[in-house]
């Protein structure tokens, strides 16, 4: 995953962590273990995160798939 487009994106949005957090249904403690690679995104989350920010199909692949595809 490549957490500093995702934070890039949450930026153009508007968002913070927490009200992203907020937003998908998660404490703001799992967002920050997620954007840290602590832990990983669960395939809803992927949805609810895509939803949030409006993230079109190349920000996707960039931001939650990038490593899989090199």
């Amino acid at each position: 995953m490549n957490a500093k487009e995702l934070k890039a994106e949450m930026i153009r949005n508007g968002y913070t962590t927490p009200g992203l957090a907020n937003k998908i249904g998660i404490s703001k403690k799992a967002l920050y273990c997620k954007l840290s690679g602590e832990s990983h995104f669960k395939l809803n989350e992927i949805y609810q995160v895509i939803g949030a920010l409006k993230l079109n199909r190349d920000k996707i692949f960039a931001i939650f798939f990038e490593d899989q595809i090199s």
